[in-house]
């Protein structure tokens, strides 16, 4: 019988996010425009109410 690794949490995390990261790829340009006008416009253009879609 094999003894299991132990690996810490933490060490697991950055792991994950760094497989995220890799599996995501890289942004589209449509993507960074939408990003660009969030950060331009603010918070008072998010959808409010349904439009913000179905709370859980």
């Amino acid at each position: 019988m094999k003894a299991s690794k132990r690996t810490p949490k933490s060490s697991l995390a950055t792991q994950y996010q760094a497989e995220a990261r890799r599996l995501a790829g890289c942004a589209t340009t449509i993507e960074r425009q939408f990003l660009s006008v969030s950060l331009a416009k603010g918070k008072e253009l998010e959808p409010v109410g349904r439009m913000a879609g179905a709370t859980t």
